[in-house]
């Protein structure tokens, strides 16, 4: 992650001698957007430099603890208060005002009880360069958004070659009426990390969450087959680079991105960098991402 984002923090004025030879130039300001202290950025950054020879500031912070000012002409001022439980020896431990020359964002936007879309509109607003970029985060914000995308990448290759899970999407309850074979997966609204997921066995229960959905906004939902997984798999791409991972949970849930679970490396197949390198596509490119899919007990595979 740390030498892609320094490929992305090259000035136009890079290949000037005149720039380079400018001895009380400022160092560039990479806001890097992640409440977890147990990812250091100050640390993983420290004594880099980037392609013109500047060194790197680094601010480190979550959203909740972000405010922001930008202005037509270009300029975003981001306001960021102490951290409660701040990484010693670092600037987290007081508030300070930033002018980031590139963020990049290690955090969830929008989730369960939080909505932190106005810090986006404002780096967007200014203009600020970020990993990934803010059009391919704005545009992941909807879970039936992203598939529309992966469903085209489908039809362009086949079902075989990218073999992407039937899914079924419903405005809202009064359309809740036809579904995949069941058992399924009903899906509501635009959560993460296993929250707004049920699993269902027959129309009986599926009526049940019909009535549930109408009274939680009347908010979109969809539905797909519940596939008995082996093992899930997750392909990831960061810039240039591919993993592959197997996930088997040990805890029994259902919703293996819960509760406990064993994480081991794979081959990466030519089949898994396909899938990344057409996902990586939508939006304009994403430059960090992964793939989730599920390997079936009959050998088959799904992405999610």
């Amino acid at each position: 992650t740390m030498a892609f984002l320094l490929s992305r923090l090259t000035s136009p004025s890079s290949s000037s001698s005149s720039a380079r030879a400018k001895p009380d130039r400022k160092p560039r300001v990479i806001l890097v957007v992640d409440p977890d202290k147990d990812n250091n950025w100050y640390k993983i950054f420290e004594g880099c430099i980037d392609a013109d020879g500047l060194p790197l500031r680094v601010e480190q912070a979550g959203f909740d603890d972000m405010m922001l000012a930008s202005y037509s002409y270009g300029a975003c001022y981001v306001d960021i208060r102490r951290s409660r439980d701040p990484i010693p020896g670092t600037t987290q431990l007081q508030n300070r005002s930033v002018k980031p020359d590139i963020v990049l964002i290690r955090s969830v936007l929008r989730s369960l009880d939080t909505d932190y879309r106005n810090l986006l509109f404002g780096l967007k607003y200014a203009g600020v360069p970020a990993v990934n970029s803010l059009e391919s985060v704005y545009n992941c914000l909807e879970r039936p958004w992203v598939f529309s995308e992966l469903i085209q990448i489908q039809k362009r290759l086949g079902s075989d070659a990218f073999p992407l899970i039937e899914q079924n999407y419903y405005s809202n309850h009064r359309e809740m009426l036809i579904t995949p074979s069941y058992p399924i997966v009903v899906k509501v609204s635009h959560a993460h990390a296993g929250y707004g997921k049920v699993r269902l066995t027959d129309h009986h229960q599926f009526e049940d969450i019909r009535s549930l959905v109408a009274l939680h906004n009347d908010d979109y939902s969809t539905a797909e087959p519940f596939i008995e997984g082996e093992y899930d798999l997750r392909i990831q791409k960061i810039g240039n680079n591919y993993r592959a991972y197997k996930r088997i949970s040990v805890s029994g849930n259902w919703k293996t991105n819960t509760g406990s679970s064993f994480v081991e490396p794979i081959e990466m197949l030519p089949r898994y960098k396909v899938w990344a390198d057409e996902c990586g596509k939508i939006f304009g490119g994403l430059d960090i991402f992964a793939v989730d899919a599920i390997h079936a007990a009959d050998g088959k595979e799904y992405i999610l």
